[in-house]
């Protein structure tokens, strides 16, 4: 494959915005691909690909972290409601049981709360 500028150099990369065959004069690396050096238009497009590879990986931590609060939350809970019928090991059983049922409700609430961008 020749350059798309110079039709007597081999090509060395091809442009991740227009597709264009580059010899190692017209590449430019940009962001881990090669452009077309100097366009602003290759540059530009490389930009909105990279905002938006991050953008759809950022989606499944979104989506994880709202599971893991509510997880969180959930077995707190249970583990609240098992607690409570040892209450005599606890010198003060019910003010650790209210303190726990609270921050359990707060982590279900944060979870149910985090929306996805």
């Amino acid at each position: 494959m020749k350059c798309y500028n110079h039709h007597d150099r081999d090509a060395f990369a091809v442009c991740k915005s227009c597709g264009k065959a580059l010899c190692l004069e017209c590449a430019e690396e940009y962001k881990n691909t090669f452009i077309c050096k100097g366009s602003k238009a290759c540059r530009h497009v490389a930009d909105v690909e990279f905002v938006n590879y991050f953008k759809d990986n950022s989606e499944g931590a979104w989506r994880f972290n709202r599971i893991a609060f509510m997880l969180i939350g959930a077995f707190l809970l249970l583990y609240i409601l098992v607690k409570s019928f040892m209450f005599f090991m606890i010198p003060c059983p019910w003010l650790e049981s209210v303190l726990l049922i609270l921050l359990a409700i707060l982590l279900i609430k944060k979870g149910l709360d985090l929306k996805l961008r």
